[in-house]
């Protein structure tokens, strides 16, 4: 690794590994295992690929913009977070052309890709990136890397052979401690690495590229037009007016490893991230979706200012959740009965009405723009705590 990357301190730990419960999953939970690393001797290599491969698959958003354009889908399914999907709802709305809804679920998929499989499709990712780029370079900064035909000598640059050997070398390197004794893992990607979202996303994305590719050059349209509106964040998946296809085909786009199971719902109503969505007179309706307000214990969560934290930032949490509820709540009702739960929960760890006020009337003067789709009767919103 030094060789390569130049680094001279490298942490001699490797990562341990402890698992968090699932507590929403009923009758029994499930457990989520995670390698911590945060602290170990490949921590700057995952470090660096995470960092190339955020430009790598800005470079393929790229390329699906294109590809859109020329043939009228977008291959590139991946979402950042829910600000997307927002995105796309408008689009769909727009539209009111509405008519179901379903979301499915990759079972234990870091823990399912093989090897094999994963160094062969993100090879391709990369060398499909790099040609599409024009560039024979990447060079990695602090916070960032680039596409560059001139790199800097003092700077790391890595061109596709390099990164890919590096990305290989990291794969087949993966160990984890338990109590006394070492593991190498053999199969998946380890939760906890910071490349493994980026490794877990391409890798699908490879897939679903291939696979739309592949329909389009046998024109069939029909099939392809059923995926039009698709969205992945990592191993949950949303399509809109799929008519249940994706059930029909998900063996031949996905590898036979991957297992993914479809929600239980009827197809007009599902939940997706922090999101319920319902359709209603063929439009999407959306408001707050949260696992844990049906666990059947209190959590934890939110500043208590009984203890000793800035005041002002934990005010600041208040206004950042505000907003939160308004992108996602479509109706005023929804966004009102979510705040007053806030509000209630923030009173009694020691929160003051007076104050929360004051940052109610910040957050209106600041978000104006957002909260302007529902009726003018929202700024008197804080008389009624």
């Amino acid at each position: 690794m030094k060789s390569n990357l130049s680094i001279k301190d490298i942490p001699d730990k490797l990562p341990f590994i402890y698992w968090i419960p699932k507590m929403h999953k009923k009758p029994f939970s499930k457990q989520r295992y995670i390698a911590a690393s945060s602290f170990c001797s490949t921590k700057p290599l995952s470090q660096v690929l995470t960092k190339c491969l955020k430009l790598i698959e800005s470079q393929h958003r790229t390329l699906c913009h294109r590809y859109e354009i020329q043939h009228g889908i977008n291959p590139m399914w991946i979402i950042q977070n829910s600000t997307d999907v927002y995105k796309r709802i408008f689009e769909l709305n727009h539209k009111q052309k509405c008519k179901d809804i379903k979301t499915y679920d990759f079972s234990t998929l870091y823990t399912s890709i093989p090897h094999k499989d994963l160094k062969k499709q993100l090879s391709w990712v990369i060398k499909e990136a790099f040609k599409s780029s024009k560039r024979t370079y990447i060079s990695v900064y602090k916070n960032d890397a680039r596409w560059t035909d001139s790199p800097k000598q003092n700077t790391m640059h890595l061109d596709s052979k390099k990164l890919i050997r590096l990305m290989n070398w990291l794969i087949n390197n993966i160990f984890v401690t338990f109590g006394n004794k070492c593991f190498r893992q053999k199969i998946g990607i380890p939760m906890g690495t910071d490349c493994a979202p980026f490794l877990a996303n391409l890798f699908l994305y490879s897939y679903e590229f291939k696979w739309i590719d592949k329909q389009r050059k046998r024109k069939h349209y029909l099939l392809l037009k059923k995926f039009r509106h698709c969205s992945r964040y990592i191993d949950d998946l949303l399509l809109v007016n799929n008519s249940n296809f994706m059930l029909k085909i998900m063996d031949e786009m996905y590898p036979k490893q991957l297992e993914l199971i479809p929600d239980e719902n009827d197809g007009t109503s599902a939940p997706f991230l922090d999101l319920k969505l319902t359709i209603q007179n063929n439009v999407i309706i959306t408001k707050i979706f949260d696992k844990r307000d049906a666990f059947d214990f209190p959590i934890v969560n939110f500043p208590n200012l009984k203890g000793n934290i800035p005041i002002k930032n934990s005010y600041g949490v208040f206004i950042g959740e505000m907003v939160r509820y308004a992108r996602a709540c479509t109706f005023l009702t929804d966004f009102r009965d979510r705040t007053h739960v806030l509000v209630k929960k923030l009173k009694s760890q020691w929160f003051h009405s007076k104050l929360l006020k004051r940052a109610w009337l910040k957050f209106c003067d600041s978000h104006i723009l957002l909260i302007q789709k529902y009726d003018i009767e929202v700024l008197n919103l804080y008389k009624e705590w």
